[in-house]
């Protein structure tokens, strides 16, 4: 038989072609049952829940009859093939095999359309009762004047899946046995390395062997046998109405398909509430609640599925989709093309007062206070390990890698296996996209990322001392979290515009900033800066000679060499550009717009120079103006209610008196014609404002070390008047 790996069950037919054949793969278990009715066979399937299934062929010259058929049939059964019965178009026929139906509890699986290809007629089908069953037909070509049938049904777990855990208390207690073997190794020579790489393997392995493994069992509550029984009877009251045309059936059919939904909702609920009322408990009932509602804490599927070629074709194989992936990776990590020689590598060298400092040595307090601030993370590196691992080690064993990472600070050497990566990549939007769509996450060695930390608060401290980072340098740091550098931007922004002034602010992006990061230049712009050699040699270190290996579904890529790129962090950049205090409103913004192309010319230099290309597509510029509008209008409003009604005013305005000085002064001059000659406006100036007391380098927050002579608020006056005359000029 062609089909090796399958095993055969046939039973012979009433004619010379008749006959029934049932294939079973060979790593079912199955049992026939005994049957000698012709075109019947009958088989049980040992899956977790036993399932019958009966293959038929019922062709007209058939010689038994289907109540023979009943001592067949179980709780949970299938009986599926050739009916040789329309249940629609048959008429006495199709009630016979209803009747039959009815009385075996059985539920009718139908085809909407022919499964002859003869004749218009569904005459293949299934019948099922306490199983699931899906069917659809076959549409392509066959030797057949049928339509090939597929049914679909789900068991519990034919294969089941199978969980772990680990005994984190063997764990410990066999790493505290062999303390003693690994305090005899080298850990602060150059043997370090190997003794490195022999403790990581012996972690990986002893991590394997204190794994229980156990049978998951995620089957679903199933539905009661007499509700199972009551739907099978509203399925097939359904199909005699729709057959028949009775209304009376028709709503028997209904209530009763309405009663059972009823009580299939009064069980879920019963069984929901069960849940809530156990989630917090060990047992089936908490574990279906919180694998029912795990999903709903994700924000957004991030899972890949597939890689689409440029052909149109979509990749799914996982070994060739972490191929694919590293070809593209691979290409996008190598090191970048730079025109030499080049400022910040080939300049004459500098020589600062700290190039000497050493790195500071470390503590076991500052490792174990490390470790109780990090988060207790399962995700594994490429060896293995993870930090909730790290976490279960015993704290004696911290005491060796004090020795390593003052090796490491005082050499600037690092383990080779400190620099191999394991990467997993997400997906940006689609399931399926190219290599391009993808986001790389990097999990280092877990033992290094202690000693990033280490060496981070060695190096803040070096840039705080040199005053190389700015405040204005924001996220990826405590104290400067990016919502309050926004804050500051909105609070920036609102200043200049108090002062009339227009304001550009400009929003830089850097296409892939931190993948693009050129390992030369950064080395040289850090000696440059002032960082101390020890540091920048270390650093030197951490960023070359790394490797990466994509893995994907359990399949790896090769390994690729990383020659760009680094961890990711900030690297905003806003620009705020503000124009000339004491100057007319165009001339601002025409001194603003040349500010603005030189500022735009330098940043194009930077980024040719740092080889960091910018998002043109998401750099993104804003222009903001207070515009003088609202308050000529109100003006405007006052001078028209005092010309209709010929009544005093009094103007209170909540923003302050100043605010209020404008309104009257602005009314005044546009009603009175005196105020617009310059005896009049000094009048003018006199009275509404010099009347107040206050001196104006005191008035709208402004303070007494004003160099410039006049209070903003009054420079806003002023601009007003220009333009009320500028109006005047036009329309006179």
């Amino acid at each position: 038989m062609a089909l090796s790996n399958h095993v055969a069950f046939y039973q012979a037919g009433e004619n010379a072609h008749g006959g029934v054949l049932v294939l079973i793969r060979k790593d079912i278990p199955v049992t026939r049952v005994s049957c000698s009715l012709p075109n019947i066979c009958v088989i049980d399937l040992l899956l977790s829940e036993p399932t019958r299934l009966v293959a038929i062929y019922a062709p007209e010259s058939k010689t038994w009859r289907w109540s023979e058929l009943t001592n067949l049939t179980n709780n949970r059964c299938i009986i599926m093939g050739d009916f040789n019965v329309d249940i629609e178009k048959d008429g006495e026929k199709a009630d016979q095999l209803l009747e039959w139906i009815d009385s075996c509890h059985l539920r009718p699986v139908v085809l909407d359309s022919n499964t002859s290809l003869r004749s218009n007629r569904t005459i293949d089908y299934a019948l099922t009762t306490g199983v699931d069953l899906t069917i659809q037909t076959y549409e392509g070509t066959t030797n057949s004047d049928h339509k090939p049938l597929i049914g679909t049904f789900t068991g519990n777990d034919a294969k089941k899946r199978k969980g772990s855990r680990t005994v984190w208390s063997v764990f410990s207690l066999f790493l505290s046995y062999t303390y003693e073997f690994w305090e005899q190794k080298e850990w602060n020579t150059q043997a370090s390395e190997t003794t490195y790489e022999e403790f990581i393997t012996f972690l990986t392995s002893l991590n394997n062997r204190c794994q229980q493994y156990f049978a998951l069992n995620q089957a679903r509550p199933s539905i009661p046998y007499e509700l199972l029984k009551l739907l099978a009877l509203s399925h097939s009251l359904s199909f005699k109405a729709k057959r028949k045309g009775d209304i009376q059936l028709r709503n028997e059919a209904r209530r009763l398909r309405n009663a059972t939904r009823f009580e299939l909702r009064r069980l879920q609920q019963e069984q929901l509430t069960k849940q809530l009322r156990e989630r917090h408990t060990s047992g089936e009932d908490s574990a279906l609640f919180w694998n029912k509602t795990k999903r709903h804490f994700r924000h957004i599927s991030s899972s890949l599925r597939g890689f689409e070629t440029p052909k149109g074709e979509i990749i799914r194989d996982p070994q060739n989709m972490v191929d694919t992936a590293a070809d593209y990776y691979e290409k996008l990590l190598e090191a970048p093309v730079v025109i030499r020689p080049h400022p910040y590598v080939d300049a004459p060298p500098v020589t600062w007062e700290n190039a000497t400092t050493p790195i500071p040595n470390v503590t076991y307090p500052e490792i174990i206070n490390i470790l109780q601030s990090r988060k207790k993370k399962k995700s594994q590196d490429i060896h293995g390990l993870s930090p909730f691992i790290l976490d279960k080690i015993p704290r004696n064993y911290w005491h060796l890698f004090v020795q390593l990472y003052n090796y490491s600070f005082a050499t600037c050497l690092m383990a080779k296996k400190f620099k191999e990566v394991r990467m997993v990549l997400l997906a940006k939007k689609n399931a399926v996209c190219t290599p391009d769509q993808t986001r790389p996450i990097s999990l280092l060695d877990s033992f290094l990322k202690i000693q990033e930390r280490l060496f981070l608060t060695r190096f803040l401290q070096i840039l705080k001392d040199r005053g190389i980072l700015p405040d204005n340098q924001s996220g990826f740091r405590a104290g400067y979290r990016l919502q309050t550098r926004v804050l500051l931007l909105i609070e920036q922004i609102s200043s200049y515009m108090a002062n009339s002034s227009p304001v550009a602010t400009v929003f830089v992006d850097f296409k892939s900033a931190f993948d693009q990061l050129w390992f030369e230049g950064c080395i040289g712009k850090l000696l440059r800066l002032g960082v101390p050699q020890a540091y920048v040699k270390w650093i030197q270190t951490w960023l070359c000679g790394r490797k990466a290996s994509i893995e994907m579904q359990g399949k790896r890529s090769r390994w690729i060499e990383i020659k760009r790129g680094g961890p990711q962090g900030s690297n905003d950049l806003a620009a705020v550009l503000a124009g000339q205090i004491g100057v007319r409103f165009t001339d601002q913004c025409i001194d603003l717009e040349r500010r603005l192309q030189l500022f735009l010319e330098q940043l194009e230099f930077y980024s040719i120079l740092s080889v960091q290309p910018i998002n043109y597509m998401k750099t993104q510029a804003m222009f903001s103006a207070r515009v003088l509008q609202k308050i000529l209008m109100i003006s405007v409003y006052i001078v028209q209610f005092n010309e209709d009604h010929a009544l005093s005013l009094m103007i209170c305005v909540e923003d302050g008196w100043d605010i209020t000085a404008q309104f009257i002064s602005i009314s005044e001059l546009l009603l009175d014609p005196y105020y617009r000659i310059f005896e009049g406006f000094h009048t003018l100036i006199e009275h509404e404002w010099f009347a107040f007391g206050h001196r104006f380098s005191h008035r709208s927050n402004q303070t007494a070390t004003n160099t410039i002579g006049f209070a903003t608020i009054f420079l806003q006056f002023l601009d007003l008047v220009h333009q009320v005359r500028f109006i005047k000029m036009n329309y006179s």
